[in-house]
């Protein structure tokens, strides 16, 4: 194989690799972000980020989704397997590399939150009441946005849910589900 030819490749997988990342990312952000449904009605979770974000993507990604799941259900059982095998590869890894991005990033705040409490200027920052006010309409922002994501991991993460889940897709769609098991594992094995 001549030089050109190689970095031509080299090039056409780079340009692959990336097209992909980005499809299966904006694919995988717009399954997860819909709303979660809690006792037949949709909530927003007190209006904190995580409830805004999701109020917002909603009419934007079920257009798409519902595009993608009519193109998904074109496919023979190889390409659903081929298919759920990519997607649970790349959520496996997104998923591995997101929750050591959160350990690090929560790791680094409270260091940096420990030094200004060290060298006084949070005890300072707490002297007036309109900083007093200020940091409790923060705080209860971020709490509510927190109990947000705490709400969907908790309702999407529950094992009986789950457990129907995964039978009603290996009923719906055996080789999809065999593929995302398979693409999962990898992602966390490698």
């Amino acid at each position: 194989m001549t030089n050109s030819s190689s970095s031509a490749i080299r090039s056409f997988r780079r340009w692959l690799h990336s097209s992909f990342r980005s499809i299966f990312l904006l694919s995988l952000c717009i399954i997860l972000i819909l709303p979660v449904q809690s006792q037949n009605n949709y909530c927003s979770h007190d209006g904190g980020l995580w409830g805004s974000l999701k109020s917002s993507i909603v009419p934007l990604a079920q257009p798409v989704q519902d595009s993608l799941c009519r193109e998904y259900n074109k496919l023979s059982d190889t390409g659903r397997f081929v298919a759920g095998a990519c997607v649970g590869f790349g959520a496996s890894k997104l998923v591995v590399g997101a929750t050591i991005r959160t350990v690090k990033t929560i790791g680094i705040t409270y260091i940096a939150f420990e030094a200004l409490e060290y060298a006084g200027i949070l005890k300072e920052a707490r002297r007036s009441s309109k900083n007093k006010q200020l940091l409790a309409q923060t705080r209860d922002y971020c709490l509510r946005t927190v109990d947000g994501i705490r709400h969907d991991v908790r309702y999407q993460l529950d094992p009986a849910r789950m457990h129907r889940r995964l039978k009603r897709r290996m009923e719906h769609d055996k080789s999809g589900t065999v593929g995302f098991g398979t693409g999962s594992f990898l992602g966390f094995a490698l």
